[in-house]
């Protein structure tokens, strides 16, 4: 790769946004919510859509059913939401988007029954970040809890006309930030799935990847390469405004739970 010796400024034509929709992350029981047939149980309260990616992850000893691959860090398998029940209980996966749906062979967990112990299980989640192309701008604050350390004095003090200073110490972090993202007629985007995930009970499975500077690379962006914010963030506020002169925008507000990498730094 060339070396960057460029010392312009970045500006906002370098970043991009992508995003995980919430509702989309859940861990399942191995056995019992992998039935033979075609439909797999999940919670109620998901926000899956027809055509969702999702992968398959197997926690501690936990055996994902045959009809299945679970996915690993270093290598994702996609399967794709086809069949969503009336009361949303169970969802049903084909190996591409709108294909037929996968049949279960109902031999997960010990083949009869979960396998024991509660950090053995499924995690399913949405398979990768999708480009969100609505938004006009984002913004990102971290900032750090101050505690006061100051202490009294241990022993003789010099004169000094001048007050003494407190010692802070920084402690917990916590970080907030916000989007302007446009509407558009398209009730399927991921823009307007963003706008509207404000309003779901469980927000588990929302994430985001704010680039700074993406760098693409054989029509993908290259991570290693990009600056970027990766966390889970829970939607805390929407406000819209809509009028004759300008485009119709919703301002988003959200905070930072599971912050994974920040630049150029992987948090661990």
């Amino acid at each position: 790769m060339p070396v960057a010796c460029n010392t312009s400024a970045l500006t906002g034509q370098d970043g991009a946004v992508f995003f995980e929709p919430a509702g989309t992350e859940f861990c399942l029981l191995d056995y019992t919510d992998f039935p033979a047939g075609t439909n797999i149980t999940v919670p109620t309260d998901n926000d899956y859509q027809l055509g969702d990616p999702v992968a398959f992850y197997e926690e501690g000893t936990a055996n994902l059913d045959g009809s299945l691959t679970a996915s690993t860090l270093g290598s994702v398998t996609e399967y794709y939401v086809v069949a969503i029940a009336a009361d949303r209980s169970t969802i049903s996966v084909s190996a591409s988007s709108g294909g037929t749906a996968i049949t279960l062979a109902g031999d997960g967990g010990t083949g009869s029954a979960d396998t024991p112990g509660a950090a053995n299980h499924i995690k399913i989640e949405y398979a990768e970040f999708g480009a969100i192309c609505q938004v006009r701008e984002f913004s990102l604050e971290i900032s750090r809890e101050e505690l006061d350390v100051t202490t009294l004095p241990c022993g003789p003090q010099s004169a000094s006309r001048f007050a003494s200073f407190r010692k802070i110490q920084p402690s917990y972090a916590s970080g907030t930030g916000s989007m302007t993202v446009y509407f558009t007629d398209d009730q399927t985007s991921l823009a307007n799935r963003l706008i509207s995930n404000v309003l779901l009970k469980d927000q588990q499975g929302a994430k985001v990847k704010l680039y700074i500077n993406a760098v693409y690379s054989g029509g993908s962006v290259d991570d290693t390469a990009s600056m970027y914010f990766e966390g889970g963030i829970r939607l805390t506020s929407m406000s819209m405004s809509a009028n004759p002169d300008d485009p119709t925008t919703a301002e988003m507000s959200f905070s930072i739970v599971n912050p994974t990498h920040l630049l150029n730094t992987d948090i661990d």
